[in-house]
Formats: structure tokens, sequence, C-alpha cells
């Protein structure tokens, strides 16, 4: 059961990003996204909000409310959002339980396994890490974690796909290499 939570915006997507239980599943360039996404949102007024635990990772640019809701706050705030984006996690299955749009990341077990359940297929975007050909993992590490081969251009353009927003985006990237997350200056 939806149990009101006191948010001050109208139009949001909600946001997972785990708590790092199964490092398969922590995606490293969810800020990233999040810095791709606010700049097509904004001129619409949709908000990012973050869910979550107070162990989830901080991003930046978001209405943070991890660790600040009860299960059914959380599910009132996923009820009323627009879309819901995050790993494979209760968030994702209470959004499907609310029929919003979804999209999801996977990496250590094939979506067929845990895919929303109530959702209707125009309605999801299932991201499945690049495992090179091997059969998924199923294990809480993996050396290289595979969930950081989806570009960080693929989930907002999905994101964007499914709330129907152009996004006049004309790239595409191509390679994340190991160093990417880090600030490097040469001279």
């Amino acid at each position: 059961l939806d149990k009101f939570h006191g948010l001050t915006v109208e139009k949001y997507i909600t946001i997972h990003t785990g708590d790092g239980k199964f490092d398969t599943r922590t995606y490293d360039y969810w800020q990233d996204v999040i810095d791709f996404l606010g700049n097509f949102l904004k001129p619409y007024g949709i908000s990012i909000v973050q869910v979550g635990s107070k162990k989830d990772p901080k991003l930046t640019n978001v209405i943070n409310c991890n660790g600040k809701t009860s299960i059914n706050q959380l599910a009132y705030v996923i009820k009323n959002s627009l879309l819901h984006v995050g790993i494979d996690s209760l968030p994702i299955h209470i959004a499907s339980a609310y029929g919003r749009k979804i999209v999801c990341l996977y990496s250590n077990a094939p979506s067929q396994n845990s895919k929303p359940y109530w959702s209707k297929d125009e309605d999801l975007i299932l991201i499945e890490s690049d495992k090179g050909g091997d059969k998924p993992t199923y294990a809480k590490t993996e050396i290289p974690k595979t969930i950081n081969s989806i570009m960080p251009d693929t989930i907002f353009l999905s994101v964007l796909k499914l709330l129907g927003l152009d996004s006049k985006y004309n790239y595409e990237m191509i390679y994340i290499g190991k160093e990417y997350p880090r600030s490097l200056i040469e001279y």
C-alpha cells in the first residue's frame, strides 16, 4: 500500500542506483546519466528524484530521498512518477505494479529471469550488460564488472524514448576505458 510522501515537485522520474550489496549491480556511471538527463528534462519541467537507502551513493542534481522514505512512501513516490530507471531491485517491481514506464539495467542475471512482471512490453526497456558471449555469472562480484559495459547514453536515450521526448543527441558513446571515471591532467 502506498502512503503519502510530501515531495514538492509534480513532474518527475525516479532513479534507484542500489546500495552496493551486489557489486555486479553497482553501475559506476550513474552521475553521467543524470548529467545527460538533466539537460534534456529541465526544459520540460521534469525533475529527477533519487530513491533508495541511506547506503546508496548520493548523486548531484537530483532530489535525494535516499533513506527518507518507508517502503509505503517509496511506493507512493514511484506511483506518481512518470518513469522509473534503475537496477533490478524492489523499486523496479513496485514501478511495474503501478504500470510505470521502466528502464532497467541487468548484469549478473538475464532479464528474462526477473523482469518486471506486471509491465506491458511497450513500457519497458531492459538493458543487459555485454558479457562478451559468456553466460551470466549470478555472482555478487565480477572482474571485470560487466554492468559498466552499458554506455550512459544508452540509458538516458532509453529514458527519453519512453517519455516520448526528442533528444537531438547526435552522438554515440562507443568505448569507456578503465580510466574514464578519473580526472586526469597531462602536461
